[in-house]
């Protein structure tokens, strides 16, 4: 164990983890630096001033002392003690100076406590091992028991302390002795309790040849039985009448639960247990075996390591608080034999070659570990892959079994922690879990269940309403009071551009604080370049940025208990624009606005009120409109008007449920589509898809029945992506066919649908409906667009085709459109990039060529991940709102820093994970942000406390 005296020791514990702290700190204060006042960012100076002089002198001495190959003094020990828990006492004496409680803790993902906290750690419990290998003689050691006895004395003290009459100390003037010589003897006991004990188990390791039996007793306690036993108490397996309103996968401490963790503890004590082997290829196997389980070690020693403060208090109230210590007992023994077994081995291998052998076998654990999440990652965003960005052009076949595997993985680290205890958390398993697999972000319980449908075909769970019982629902909401409108032809881009500003009011004078939300919806060609909300006097103008981050910050900063001023507009799931200002207090006028670009003169509709933007009596454009690449046209009304009519000839394409849920169905659905087919003439042969997981075209329509006989199935009815599966082919190829889409099923219900498919509407211009062919025969209409699981009663099955506009020409068409009064945006080549900075001709032009990418990336969804970044970017650059950005108007600079920090979490995330776990669920996530360490204590006092009675009654 004398290698821990090796200077090159402090660069890991010490540099390493300060240099992390110290960047860590920094990147939370530049968000929250302008909110602070300024006796608070003094205090952040000073203490970074002082967090530098201790890093920097720890890396001045190692240098000298490796210069000079000298291993770490004890002077440097003692002093490493005293200034680093010095700096944890004052950190924790002024913590609420330092962050004070009204800046939001959303801002702030992490409690500082708990990083100054978990980066200090080391370097104290490398002092007190270091001084322990100091000032331990070897030969010969001294007695264990003087040792043990003198490590009672810290306990000791605390418990004099704990008897000291509160009451009669604070009704004198002993602030002095509160705030300096309490926290002094606190700390001392703390050290000296954990030197001595480190001390008398170093100790036994030195005279392990002098009473071998007493020594095989003693390691087979704290190798085996002791870490056994707090597997068994931490999982709750002890718990007696708490085991029942606790799950059996949380612990105290976390998720221990795995049966690994009880077979990396036995097989850990077994080796530890096994006495010192004569052959050498043997004790190499041990050593070996040692080296591998040493990383098993020393993470439970990390994970108790912030704990080993409140160790005492627990070992005051019952025995068992000599549980949180078997981790730092255990390491030293582990560390120890270890020690021991190299000094055997180097007499018959070289010493650099042993020393490698304990390096790879103690990254073995986490390099397994590693790999198993990277195999979590890569099935997950396979199977996001499939769901929500799926390439049309190839098959997919996933492992189900090992999806389910890595989903219950998420489920089990997703889970946050209940009260004091870690819950169903694996300590930082948890957080690399979550870095590898999920980029720091979530998979909200709503994806988690749709791909559990999707490809292990279980039932989805019935919503359940969560409804507070003291929450009363509004009868009143903010209302627009005002609108007008500025608009002006720019001729240099040749478009429309204006101003639509909006008056909201609070028309419940009892409310103090309202959100005033809208949706308007924009015509073709009609592009939002700008937004602004009236806040404190001034007009803010709104930060383009990307959606799903701007909608986190807008939700953290509406549940804040210090009412802020945001404004939010964007895009929803139908292509409808949302508008939300928070917050309409009183009845005290809120004014907000958004800039639309136009080609034309175009009539709104917000809250009921129509108001005309530009000149309605400019006379109608009537050529159609080409980015200058080419690549998109904009095809107003009148030049629509002027393409020639078509009538293309309907096909049924029958869906057919073939999934796990929908049993022996194949008789009744030949009936069904027999039936409806003589029934229904005028109609092109039909076609057939089968439809569980994975959508199966018949290749042999005749031969569709025998494709159904011969299918098994996989999974649950993915009806959304055979919809997306069938535009996409229709879109891809335009013919003088179209399919009516026939969905055969006994139970939409338990179809799996999105919210809509608008984005793909310019596959389906003759009718935007589809039909479900229920079990008496008749059909169902439902919507393409939107709410596709509600019936349509009113619509019924057109009587014959209808005409529809074919673009550029009938002889030789590249795309139909609806014979409608709209205007359209059609695309003019098989591929649409991203517009490079200036490749537009105008800012108009610009919305135009970003609208048409991304309808083409509507059809192409696997390019979303990979173009992604550059979509956002010429949004950003441009000011042109997409459906992957929105604006939003913030107060501060700090609400802008945590949206900028959030949003670049967002951009280098899979685009189809989530930031919280849904739209609903807005609430925010405030950490402990004092007095940490006694309400932890509490919490762990209250466990204790269970415990011993619930072992008492038994």
């Amino acid at each position: 164990m004398r290698n821990l005296l090796n200077p090159k020791w402090l660069l890991l514990l010490n540099t390493l983890p300060l240099v992390l702290l110290a960047a860590l700190c920094y990147a939370e204060f530049t968000v929250v630096h302008s909110l602070l006042p300024a006796p608070s960012v003094a205090l952040w100076g000073w203490f970074g001033l002082v967090l530098a002089g201790l890093g920097l002198s720890t890396l001045g001495y190692a240098l000298v002392q490796i210069q000079r190959s000298q291993p770490v003094g004890v002077a440097y020990c003692v002093l490493a003690l005293a200034a680093h828990s010095a700096f944890i006492m004052f950190y924790l004496n002024l913590d609420t100076q330092i962050l004070p409680r009204d800046v939001p803790r959303w801002m702030v993902p992490t409690d500082l406590l708990l990083y100054v906290g978990t980066f200090l750690m080391p370097t104290l419990a490398y002092a007190v091992f270091a001084l322990v290998v100091r000032l331990t003689p070897t030969d010969p050691p001294p007695t264990v028991a003087i040792n043990f006895l003198l490590a009672f004395v810290g306990p000791l003290a605390w418990y004099i302390l704990l008897l000291v009459p509160f009451s009669a100390l604070q009704g004198q003037s002993s602030a002095w002795l509160w705030e300096t010589v309490f926290p002094l003897i606190l700390v001392s006991g703390v050290v000296g309790f954990l030197f001595f004990l480190v001390r008398g188990v170093y100790i036994m390791g030195l005279r392990r040849a002098e009473d071998a039996e007493f020594h095989f007793v003693w390691k087979l306690l704290v190798s085996l039985l002791l870490p056994l036993m707090g597997l068994l108490v931490n999982n709750g397996l002890f718990w007696g009448g708490l085991s029942s309103s606790r799950s059996h996968e949380e612990g105290v401490f976390g998720n221990f639960n795995s049966p690994w963790f009880y077979i990396l503890a036995v097989l850990n004590g077994v080796l530890l247990c096994m006495p010192d082997q004569s052959g050498r290829w043997t004790r190499l196997a041990v050593f070996l075996g040692r080296s591998v389980l040493l990383s098993y070690t020393f993470y439970f020693f990390v994970v108790f390591l912030p704990y080993l403060p409140l160790s005492i208090l627990a070992i005051l109230l019952i025995g068992l608080g000599f549980l949180m210590l078997t981790p730092l007992v255990l390491l030293v023994v582990h560390v120890r034999e270890l020690s021991t077994d190299l000094d055997y081995l180097q007499r018959f291998f070289s010493r650099s070659w042993l020393r490698a052998c304990l390096v790879a076998g103690a990254l073995t654990l986490p390099l397994i570990i590693t790999g198993s999440y990277l195999h979590n990652r890569w099935m997950l965003h396979q199977a996001l892959a499939y769901r929500y960005t799926p390439d049309y052009s190839r098959r997919y076949d996933l492992d189900a079994a090992a999806l389910a595997n890595t989903l219950n993985i998420i489920k089990d680290h997703k889970e946050r922690p209940f009260g004091f205890s870690m819950g169903r958390q694996v300590p930082y398993l948890s957080t690399l879990f979550n870095w590898l697999v999920l980029d720091n972000l979530t998979l909200s319980d709503d994806k988690i269940a749709s791909l559990e449908q999707l490809f292990l075909g279980t039932e989805p769970e019935a919503a359940e309403e969560f409804r507070n019982p003291g929450f009363t629902a509004r009868t009143t909401r903010p209302v627009l009071s005002g609108l007008t409108a500025r608009t002006h032809y720019d001729a240099a881009q040749q478009a429309w551009v204006s101003w639509l500003d909006l008056q909201v009011n609070n028309t419940d004078s009892t409310e103090t604080a309202g959100e005033y939300a809208t949706t308007l919806t924009l015509p073709v060609g009609c592009f939002v370049s700008g937004y602004y909300l009236d806040m404190n006097g001034r007009r803010e103008p709104g930060i383009l940025s990307e959606k799903k981050a701007a909608a986190w910050v807008y939700a953290q900063i509406v549940n804040e208990t210090q009412v802020k001023d945001p404004g939010l507009l964007a895009y929803d799931d139908q292509g409808r624009l949302n508008l939300r200002v928070y917050p309409v207090v009183r009845q005290a006028a809120r004014t907000t606005g958004l800039q639309l670009l136009h080609k034309e003169p175009v009539v709104l509709t917000v809250d009921g009120r129509r108001i005309t933007l530009g000149d309605s009596t400019a006379r109608p454009l009537t050529a159609t409109v080409l980015t200058p690449d080419k690549t998109v046209a904009y095809i107003s009304a009148a030049a629509k008007q002027r393409l020639p009519l078509v009538r293309r000839t309907p096909y049924y394409h029958f869906l057919l449920d073939v999934s796990a849920a929908a049993g022996n169905q194949k008789a009744a659905y030949a009936r069904r589509v027999a039936s409806l087919r003589a029934q229904q003439g005028g109609t092109g042969p039909a076609r057939f898809t089968l439809v569980d997981a994975y959508a199966t075209p018949v290749r042999e329509s005749a031969q569709w029945q025998n494709a159904v006989a011969q299918h098994e199935s996989q999974g649950g009815f993915y009806l959304d992506g055979a919809l997306r599966q069938l535009l996409f082919d229709t879109q891809q190829h335009p013919s003088n066919t179209y399919p009516i889409i026939v969905v055969v099923t006994d139970n939409l219900n338990k179809a799996i649908l999105g919210p809509g498919l608008a984005e793909l509407s310019s596959a389906y211009p003759e009718s935007d409906q589809f039909f479900v062919l229920a079990a008496d025969g008749s059909l169902e209409p439902h919507s393409l667009r939107q709410n596709m699981h509600v019936v349509r009663a009113a619509e019924t099955m057109p009587a014959g085709p209808r005409l529809v506009r074919a673009w550029p020409t009938a002889a030789r068409p590249q795309a139909y459109l609806p014979d409608n009064a709209a205007a359209d945006i059609v695309l003019n080549r098989a591929r649409v990039s991203v517009p490079a900075p200036g490749a537009a001709g105008s800012r108009w032009q610009t919305g135009l060529l970003l609208h048409g990418y991304q309808q083409w990336q509507a059809f192409h969804p696997e390019a979303t991940n990979e173009q992604r970044v550059p979509f956002l970017r010429a949004s950003f650059r441009t000011g042109i709102m997409t459906s992957f950005t929105a604006y939003l108007a913030l107060e501060n600079a700090a609400q802008k820093a945590a949206l900028a920090r959030k949003q670049e979490q967002v951009i280098n995330a899979n685009a189809a994970l989530d930031l919280d776990e849904s739209p609903a669920d807005t609430t925010t996530n405030v950490p402990i942000d004092e007095e940490v360490w006694v309400l932890l204590a509490a919490g762990l006092l209250l466990a204790f406390w269970q415990l011993r009675r619930t072992m008492q009654i038994s």
